[in-house]
């Protein structure tokens, strides 16, 4: 039966590339120490000893992993500041891994493209798959608030308004599509928010 690397090195799964050098670390040096003795005390050193050594390359190896998608999402989230949605779309093609994250920046693309039906699919299937996500609870929330107070429009795909930050900025000419494209806001700036930036200074 496969362990769980991160419980072999006695580390939460959230625990830092340096907290797992230290923890394997330690370990190495109290079952290396253990391998001297005679018997089966020395045996089992052994093995735990290669049990560590395995768990250390394959947390490494996840984290490595881990590090890199959040690049990925960083280098997504600065495509839609840029109003590039095309290349916001190709980045988040190329993820195999499809997890919550995945669902949520998609959501952005398409609130962004002003498809506020498939954004919202997008965002309760994040939260589907992270459901005490915080992030993703309070944009559905946002989203839902926008639309209760008649001030969301129900854009299908086949006739969405395209939106971008930098007529946000500018204003709309039109009320109902200044406040449909701030709830886009709200949606991009948990984006960048997440990921250290700070797109609305005011929420």
């Amino acid at each position: 039966m496969h362990k769980d690397p991160f419980v072999v090195l006695g580390v939460n799964k959230d625990a830092t590339q340096a907290e797992v050098q230290e923890a394997y670390e330690s370990l190495r040096e109290t079952y290396r120490a253990e391998i001297r003795n005679e018997g089966d005390e020395g045996k089992k050193a052994a093995k735990k000893l290669s049990e560590v050594e395995e768990a250390y390359r394959e947390a490494m190896e996840i984290l490595s992993r881990g590090s890199e998608v959040k690049g990925v999402y960083a280098h997504i989230a600065e495509l839609l500041k840029a109003n590039d949605l095309d290349g916001a779309q190709a980045a988040l093609d190329n993820l195999s891994d499809r997890g919550a994250e995945w669902h949520y920046y998609q959501s952005a693309v398409y609130h962004a493209k002003g498809w506020n039906y498939e954004a919202k699919a997008q965002l309760e299937m994040a939260i589907n798959m992270d459901p005490d996500n915080k992030k993703y609870k309070d944009t559905l929330e946002r989203m839902k608030r926008h639309e209760s107070d008649g001030n969301g429009e129900s854009a299908s795909s086949s006739g969405g308004q395209q939106r971008s930050y930098q007529t946000y900025e500018q204003g709309y000419g039109r009320r109902q599509g200044a406040a449909d494209c701030c709830t886009t806001l709200i949606c991009a700036d948990c984006c960048c928010e997440c990921m250290g930036g700070d797109l609305i200074r005011c929420c």
